[in-house]
C-alpha cells in the first residue's frame, strides 16, 4: 500500500554543511534552569583584617537587619575599648546570611553620603555572611530577589550539625528564574532611590535622638 506525499529537494553549499548525529530522543532533554552562578559571584567576606577600634560602627550582625522590604539596618556605634580584629566591606556591598535559621538576612551597605560620611566608608562584618557580587551591577534588585520566598524555598537545607549553614557552592548552583534585564533595571532604580531616602531619614532621626535624649 502506497501513501501519497510531497517531495522536495534542497541544494546546500558545502561550506555551510555541518556534520552531526541524529538523535531521535533529543526532545526528551530538558533545558537546564539558570543558576545564581549565571548572574552573580559569591565569595566569603575575607581580605585584610582590621582592628575594630578603628571603626565608627560595630560589626554587622543578623540582629541588625529589619524584617520586610526595608533597605536600612541598624548601625551601632562601636565601643572604643574593643580591640578585636574583624573583616570589613565597602559601600554598596550585598551581603547574604548563610546560617540556615537566618536565611533571608540580606543587606546592602549604604553609600557614605547617605549616612553623612565622607567616602570611602567601611563596615565591619562579624556574622556569617557571604558577599554576593551581581554581574549586572543591579545590587538592589538582587537584594529584593535573594529574600523572596521563591528563592529561599529553592535553597538546599545546608549542613553543619546543630548550626546548619549554606555552602557557597550550593548557593551558586541554586536554580533561579529572574525577569529580563530591563525589568531588573527598573526595579533596581526604584529601590536605589528608596534606599537613599530611607538611609538619609534614618541618619537624620538618629542624629536628632543622639543630640537630645541619648
Amino acid at each position: 500500500m502506497k501513501k501519497n506525499g510531497t517531495y522536495f529537494l534542497s541544494v546546500v553549499e558545502d561550506r555551510i554543511v555541518r556534520p552531526g548525529v541524529w538523535d531521535p530522543y533529543a526532545y526528551r532533554e530538558q533545558v537546564q534552569s539558570e543558576t545564581l552562578a549565571h548572574f552573580a559571584n559569591v565569595a566569603k567576606v575575607r581580605g585584610q583584617s582590621f582592628r575594630l577600634s578603628g571603626f565608627k560602627y560595630g560589626p554587622i550582625e543578623y540582629r541588625h537587619i529589619h524584617r520586610g522590604t526595608i533597605p536600612v539596618f541598624t548601625l551601632e556605634p562601636v565601643a572604643s575599648s574593643l580591640g578585636e580584629n574583624v573583616y570589613a566591606v565597602g559601600e554598596q556591598t550585598l551581603l547574604f546570611g548563610t546560617m540556615r535559621a537566618y536565611l533571608g538576612n540580606v543587606l546592602v551597605t549604604p553609600k557614605a553620603a547617605w549616612i553623612g560620611e565622607k567616602a570611602p566608608v567601611f563596615f565591619p562584618v562579624k556574622s556569617e555572611f557571604v558577599q554576593v557580587t551581581p554581574k549586572d551591577g543591579l545590587h538592589y534588585f538582587w537584594w529584593a530577589f535573594l529574600q523572596s520566598a521563591a528563592f529561599l524555598q529553592s535553597l538546599p537545607v545546608g549542613s553543619g550539625g546543630t548550626r546548619p549553614r549554606l555552602d557557597r557552592e550550593q548557593l551558586l548552583q541554586t536554580p533561579i528564574e529572574v525577569p529580563l534585564r530591563p525589568v531588573r533595571e527598573k526595579i533596581h532604580r526604584g529601590l536605589l532611590a528608596y534606599a537613599e531616602r530611607a538611609w538619609r531619614d534614618y541618619t537624620e532621626a538618629d542624629q536628632l535622638l543622639t543630640s537630645t535624649i541619648r
